[in-house]
């Protein structure tokens, strides 16, 4: 019987924030086959992304630590690493504490490093740094060009993109958003450094980024007025600490309407709370069954929750961390921070400011209208990828390699990752992990969700037959472009 030579298998992974950097440490400790993992992020470091790279100490994480382990067999590993790297830190063994966005940077930062260092030889992590801006398929493999020249080629590739800036709202001139007056990025340290201590500042939004947006413009002494409107003038409601409780879900009969969810869940919190439990323990306890309810779900159900449920959703699952809140209460206790519910209905750049007029939401409450020195946009990340205006995501679209899916929640991809393209196939080269590809889950965009989404993955990826040549492409990795079978190759700028 003939021998065959297993090839060297080359996954490329677009970005490095919690879901690439996990990705690629499953990688490196599931594969046993000859793989490199070329981890491709902007930034200098990987392991950060945007949401752990804030220098800011108020940054606090919004989900306790001790569901923040990254890896879904180990809960306590947070914890362990937590008691082992920061002694000062008070962390009480139920793990109900919430410490800040840098620190848990820092902990995937040592879990990638540690997965490298314990890879066997034939698995190799690489690192490049630079941004995605095109992708082609080369008919073996997938081709990725950088924004400095590079050209990237591997046999599979992985797209763990994060979330793009909200779009600026429809009413915005053009004139206001090409302004120092506009922040279209919440995140965007620099241009929000730059507001004035005094000015009056409008942000849009009033959820978990409008929360961090005040802690910032706090951090750096602003002593102004904040003001800050989204539809239903919803803020985020307060972590407390839980206690397990059953859900209402039975596996055998899953609800098939939003009003039948919605009416158990409440019948299951007044039986909590009946108990002694809090609210949160009966929200919290449907937490593992999202994603089998939003499978069930019809597609027109789907879209009555996005339209009407989503915010008050929102609000009970995506809470503040306690001495988050206390802060939030304090500033609008003192008149510093107000939030009201209410559409903008126009936008002005003048000589003073942004000229701001809203449409309350309560229709016996006539127009306001206010000048402000700044406005961010903290409205929520665009999950419209026809609106996003990023080069990589548009290369994805005009190419017809990905499509947005129906809901506009992200790109189409099946349930494992793989992306579908215009004409509905489903890859075998380009996935999608994440935030990005949160369309047949609702939420993913979460540590807990995450990390088995990402656990999962890389064992898929790792079982990928390697051997070569000539194998099929469902049972052999491809060829690196230009190089030897399954080799990384990178292109310098021409």
């Amino acid at each position: 019987m003939p021998k065959h030579r297993i090839a060297r298998q080359h996954v490329a992974i677009v970005g490095a924030g919690f879901t690439g950097s996990m990705l690629a440490a499953h990688l490196l400790r599931r594969s046993d086959r000859p793989t490199t993992v070329t981890l491709i992020e902007r930034a200098p470091t990987p392991g950060t992304g945007l949401a752990y790279s804030t220098p800011n100490s108020g940054h606090v994480l919004n989900v306790r630590a001790y569901n923040m382990s990254a890896f879904p067999d180990d809960p306590r590993h947070f914890l362990r690493w937590l008691w082992a790297h920061d002694s000062d830190l008070p962390m009480p063994p139920s793990g109900h504490a919430f410490v800040s966005r840098a620190c848990y940077g820092a902990y995937i930062r040592d879990v990638l490093a540690e997965a490298q260092a314990a890879a066997p030889p034939q698995v190799t992590l690489k690192h490049v740094q630079g941004e995605v801006v095109d992708t082609a398929g080369t008919g073996d493999g997938i081709s990725l060009r950088l924004s400095n020249g590079l050209i990237v080629t591997a046999d599979v590739a992985a797209l763990c993109v994060g979330h793009f800036p909200p779009s600026p709202p429809a009413v915005a001139p053009t004139d206001l958003v090409a302004s120092h007056r506009f922040i279209g990025d919440p995140w965007d340290q620099q241009a929000v450094a730059a507001i004035g201590r005094d000015d009056t500042v409008l942000i849009l939004g009033t959820g978990l980024t409008m929360v961090d947006t005040v802690l910032s413009l706090e951090e750096q002494g602003h002593r102004g007025r904040i003001v800050a409107v989204s539809r239903r003038g919803l803020l985020p409601n307060r972590h407390e600490e839980v206690r397990p409780y059953k859900s209402f879900v039975c596996p055998e009969v899953m609800p098939r309407t939003v009003l039948d969810v919605l009416i158990a869940l409440k019948a299951d919190v007044r039986r909590a709370q009946d108990q002694g439990y809090d609210w949160r323990s009966a929200f919290d306890a449907l937490r593992p069954h999202h994603h089998r309810i939003w499978k069930h779900l019809p597609l027109e159900e789907r879209r009555r929750f996005l339209r009407h449920a989503r915010p008050f959703w929102e609000v009970h699952r995506h809470r503040m961390a306690p001495e988050v809140a206390d802060r939030i209460a304090a500033a609008l206790a003192s008149g510093r921070l107000s939030v009201r519910a209410g559409r903008i209905r126009s936008l002005a750049l003048t000589g003073d400011g942004v000229e701001v007029a809203v449409q309350p939401r309560r229709s016996g409450d006539g127009r306001w209208v206010m000048t402000v020195g700044a406005m961010i946009n903290a409205a929520g990340p665009e999950c419209d990828y026809e609106r996003v205006r990023h080069p990589l995501v548009r290369s994805l679209l005009d190419r017809g390699l990905a499509r947005p899916d129906e809901l506009r929640l992200g790109l189409d991809v099946t349930e494992e990752g793989a992306v579908i393209d215009a004409a509905g196939r489903a890859s075998e080269r380009l996935f999608a992990f994440g935030p990005v590809a949160k369309a047949p889950f609702w939420e993913m965009t979460a540590v807990p969700e995450l990390r088995s989404q990402c656990a999962a993955a890389a064992e898929r990826l790792a079982a990928r037959s390697a051997l070569a040549p000539g194998a099929s492409l469902t049972g052999v990795a491809g060829t690196g472009v230009g190089g030897t079978p399954g080799a990384p190759h990178v292109q310098g700028p021409a």
